[in-house]
C-alpha cells in the first residue's frame, strides 16, 4: 500500500454514533404514529451495533405489535420506552458474534478469561462460550491467528513475574506458555485430520476448544493482556516465498539435470552455493566481468540468464552479517553486454530451448546451404520477437488464403448468375 498512498485519496469512514443513530429513529418513529423516548432508541442503537438497517428492522418489528399494551399500563404498544426495550432486548438485539472483527475475535481467545475473579460458574460458562463463539468468526484462519499472537500473551504473563523478582512465579509462567504451545500442537493434529485426506469436519468443535486452551493457558487465571492489535497471520506469505522458491530449485534441477544428478536438497545445499561463488568470481571481478567464461559456465550446466541474474538471489540466507552480492545489483552497462554476448552465441542446451518451446525453429545453416543440424551443428537461442513475428506472418498468410479462396467462389457464384441473367435475356420473352 505504500506504493500506492502518494496516487490515493484516503476516506476514513466510521459507524455513525449512537446520537445521531436514535434521533433519525426518533423522527421515523414519529411519521410512523410511533412515540420512541430518546434513551431508548440510543438503547436500541448500542445493542444493534450502530447498524441502521438492523434498528430499522427492529422498529417494524416493534410496531407490528399494534395490539399489545405496554407494561407501563395504558399506552400503545407500538410506543418504545426504555423500560420495555430492556424487557424485549433479546428478542430485537443483533447477535453480538455478528459484530465481532477476526482481530478482535482472535484477541479475546489469545487472552483467555479476563474479569472472572470471584465469579460464579454460570459467569465461567458464558465466557467460555463467548470464546468459543469467537472462534467461529473465520474458523479458516483463526488458528493461524491465534498461533501468530499467543506468545505475546506469554511473553507479557513472563515479563510482569521477572520484574517482580518471583523465581517460582517465572517457572510457573513457562510451565503455562509450555502448556499453550502443547495445546498449539495438538490444535495443529486436529486441524490436519479435519482438512487431510479424511475430510473428518466433525473435529470442527474440537479445534475451537482447543484454541480456546491456548488462550486459557497463554492469558493464566486472570487472564493477559495483547499488546497493541491482533497480528495477521504471517504463514500465508511465508508459505507462498517457499512454494516460490520450491518452484525454482525444480526449474534449476530440471536445466541441469543432464548434468547433475541429484535432488532438490542436495542441489541446493551442495551445489548452488559452490557455483554462486563461481559467477560471483567472473561476475564481479576487478578488472571487469568475465563474461564468455560465464556463458561457458552456463552452457556447461545448461543455465540460462534468467537463472543466474534471478533465480541465484532466490537462494540467500536473511542474515545481515552476511555481505553477499547480488547477482541483480550488477550495473545496467555490465548486464547489456552480458546480454549481447549471450544473444549473440549458440547454446546447445536442450533443455533451454524445449522449454522455450522451438525445437525446430533454431538450427544453423552451414556456408554451403546444408542442414546445420545433419553435421552435429549447435542450436542458436530462441528469439521471442521472431517467433512471435513468424507466427503473426502464419496468421496472416491464413487470412490471406481465405480471402483468395471466398474472392474465388464470389466470382464463380457471380459469373453464374450473370451466365443465367444473359440466357433468360436471349431464350425468354419480354413481359410488358
Amino acid at each position: 500500500m505504500k506504493s500506492l498512498v502518494g496516487y490515493c485519496l484516503d476516506l476514513r469512514y466510521r459507524r455513525p454514533t449512537k446520537k445521531v443513530i436514535a434521533r433519525r429513529a426518533m423522527q421515523i418513529g414519529n411519521i410512523e404514529g410511533m412515540k420512541v423516548e430518546e434513551n431508548a432508541a440510543e438503547a436500541m442503537a448500542e445493542s444493534c451495533g450502530n447498524d441502521i438497517r438492523q434498528v430499522l428492522n427492529s422498529l417494524q418489528m416493534w410496531s407490528c405489535n399494534k395490539n399489545k399494551t405496554s407494561s407501563n399500563g395504558g399506552s400503545s404498544g407500538t410506543n418504545i420506552t426504555y423500560r420495555d426495550l430492556k424487557e424485549r432486548q433479546s428478542e430485537i438485539n443483533k447477535d453480538e458474534v455478528l459484530r465481532v472483527s477476526m482481530f478482535d475475535a482472535c484477541k479475546s481467545i489469545v487472552e483467555g478469561a479476563r474479569r472472572l475473579s470471584g465469579s460464579d460458574a454460570k459467569a465461567a460458562n458464558a465466557s467460555f462460550y463467548k470464546r468459543t463463539d469467537a472462534y467461529f468468526v473465520d474458523y479458516m484462519l483463526m488458528g493461524l491467528m491465534v498461533h501468530q499472537n499467543y506468545l505475546k500473551v506469554c511473553g507479557g504473563q513472563h515479563n510482569a513475574v521477572k520484574v517482580k523478582g518471583d523465581d517460582d512465579g517465572e517457572i510457573e509462567a513457562l510451565n503455562e506458555m509450555s502448556k499453550a504451545t502443547d495445546a498449539m500442537s495438538d490444535f495443529g493434529m486436529a486441524e490436519d485430520n479435519l482438512r487431510g485426506g479424511d475430510q473428518n469436519w466433525a473435529l470442527l468443535p474440537l479445534c475451537s476448544v482447543l484454541a480456546v486452551k491456548v488462550g486459557h493457558h497463554a492469558g493464566g487465571p486472570t487472564g493477559g493482556m495483547l499488546p497493541g492489535y491482533a497480528e495477521f497471520a504471517g504463514w500465508l506469505g511465508k508459505n507462498s516465498s517457499r512454494n516460490k522458491k520450491i518452484r525454482l530449485l525444480q526449474e534449476l534441477r530440471r536445466h541441469m539435470n543432464y548434468k547433475v544428478s541429484a535432488d532438490a536438497p542436495e542441489l541446493r545445499m551442495n551445489y548452488l552455493p559452490i557455483m554462486r561463488k563461481q559467477f560471483e568470481e567472473l561476475l564481479f571481478c576487478k578488472d571487469g566481468a568475465m563474461v564468455t567464461e560465464a556463458i561457458e559456465l552456463m552452457d556447461e550446466y545448461g543455465l540460462d540468464r534468467d537463472d543466474v541474474f534471478e533465480n541465484f538471489d532466490e537462494f540467500l540466507f536473511n542474515a545481515k552479517d552476511l555481505k553477499v552480492k547480488k547477482f541483480g545489483d550488477l550495473d545496467s552497462k555490465t548486464k547489456s553486454a552480458f546480454t549481447r554476448a549471450y544473444n549473440s552465441m549458440a547454446h546447445s542446451s536442450q533443455a533451454l530451448v524445449a522449454e522455450q518451446g522451438a525445437e525446430k525453429t533454431g538450427r544453423k545453416k552451414t556456408s554451403g546451404g546444408g542442414d546445420a543440424g545433419m553435421g552435429g551443428g549447435e542450436l542458436d537461442v530462441v528469439d521471442d520477437d521472431k517467433v512471435e513475428e513468424s507466427d503473426e506472418d502464419d496468421e496472416e498468410d491464413d487470412i490471406e488464403a481465405l480471402q483468395k479462396k471466398f474472392l474465388k467462389k464470389g466470382r464463380k457464384s457471380s459469373g453464374g448468375g450473370k451466365a443465367k441473367a444473359n440466357g433468360k435475356k436471349k431464350g425468354g420473352k419480354k413481359k410488358k
